[in-house]
């Protein structure tokens, strides 16, 4: 849930800021902003701050992190649409490529990914 979503000003940007969680995700296995409490995890949300310093993320390119600032920078009337997210330099790179071990590697966190309840 988008910073501005706790404000109840929900718009298509936090639609970018889901992808950027997503993303984060797929690539390390775990969300960018966790608490042991449904309240730790929205205050973790409120501050905006995440770690790509994760060693999860150390096979992770510079360009993939770079594309994960983007979506989840704070304020939304900096963060990026839609159309410049399509156009990133890493989503460009990989669109035409089958099968590479970056996205079996995705492929398997988004499989291990699960939520306690």
């Amino acid at each position: 849930m988008a910073p501005e979503v706790l404000k109840s000003k929900y718009d298509y940007k936090c639609d970018l800021w889901s992808c950027g969680v997503i993303l984060y995700i797929l690539l390390c296995g775990y969300p960018p902003f966790r608490g042991d409490t449904d309240e730790e995890i929205i205050e973790s949300v409120k501050s905006g701050k995440y770690n790509l310093d994760e060693p999860e993320l150390d096979e992770v390119s510079i360009d993939a992190k770079n594309l994960i600032k983007k979506l989840l920078t704070y304020d939304p009337s900096k963060r990026i649409n839609a159309e410049q997210a399509l156009s990133d330099s890493w989503i460009k790179r990989y669109e035409d490529l089958p099968d590479k071990p970056l996205i079996s590697k995705a492929l398997a966190n988004m499989k291990t990914f699960r939520v306690d309840l």
